[in-house]
């Protein structure tokens, strides 16, 4: 059994989260907290067409074997203040530093047994997050260890040279339209456009972007933290995971201080979930 609690956190806005909090003893349990990928899904990690649960499943796992845990909507989802659109890396990074502060100071928490569970960019984000405010120890998964533009680079390559070897119609179409030439072309315009603006929120081809999370998401590199860790670390990651590259999670115990292990699942893709096909880039865009 367990209890569940939405709790407000104050960072720079109010950002609304779920505690899960063991019901066995009066003790103070060891804590996770779990911080999101990219992109506009909530708290559970689920977007308005596509239901995948990563974050609850994941705090409802956790809570079963004694820990509390919080998740929160990042800002400008669901029920958190402020503006998705004009948040950057380093405003998220700001939020879940606030959250972690929120977890060790609950009186049911064990202050000095709380861990960050960072998920996707929200790996790549937690050692950021432990230098701001330290942890006992990081669970990075579906992370890397890298600059981010390089992440965005050999996406973009992937999804490009499906294009080139794409078969049948699609790939006849493809070629003859000079489908990737023109695709690289726009990509490195938007990129250009927006490295060289100060606006937090763009018009791209009449479609507003968060301009300033993509420059500073081009800017980040985790590996300037990682060696600034000295908590353990365990990096796990799925061999089925075609966003960012499954060797790669080999790297993080040779960059930070402390004790840390690697794990590659075998048949597990990015969402940590069995996968017995074969993904492609063009078919998650």
């Amino acid at each position: 059994m367990s209890k569940k609690l939405e709790v407000l956190i104050e960072s720079e806005v109010g950002i609304s989260g779920t505690m899960t909090i063991p019901d066995c003893t009066d003790e103070a349990f060891p804590a996770v907290l779990i911080i999101s990928g990219s992109g506009k899904g909530d708290r559970d990690g689920n977007l308005k067409k596509l239901e995948m649960n990563i974050y609850k499943d994941l705090a409802d796992f956790l809570t079963g074997i004694g820990f509390v845990t919080l998740r929160y909507d990042k800002r400008g989802i669901n029920k958190s203040g402020g503006s998705f659109l004009e948040a950057g890396i380093s405003d998220f990074i700001e939020d879940a530093a606030a959250a972690l502060r929120f977890l060790k100071s609950y009186p049911e928490v064990d202050s000095d047994r709380v861990v960050i569970l960072g998920y996707s960019e929200g790996a790549l984000m937690a050692p950021a997050v432990h230098v701001q405010e330290a942890a006992a120890g990081m669970i990075l998964l579906s992370g890397g260890a890298g600059p981010s533009k390089d992440f965005s680079a050999l996406q973009s390559e992937a999804a490009f040279g499906e294009m080139d070897r794409a078969g049948g119609m699609k790939g006849w179409l493809y070629r003859k339209l000079n489908v990737t030439a023109k695709a690289k072309k726009q990509n490195e315009k938007i990129f250009r456009k927006v490295a060289e603006s100060n606006k937090d929120v763009m018009r791209v081809q009449g479609v507003r972007i968060n301009a300033k999370w993509l420059r500073e998401t081009l800017a980040f590199d985790t590996t300037a933290y990682l060696s600034r860790v000295k908590c353990p670390v365990l990096a796990v990651t799925g061999e089925k995971d075609v966003q960012v590259p499954p060797e790669d999670v080999k790297r993080i115990p040779e960059l930070v201080k402390g004790e840390a292990e690697w794990r590659i699942i075998p048949g597990m893709n990015h969402i940590l979930r069995k996968y017995d096909g074969q993904h492609t880039m063009l078919g998650l865009i």
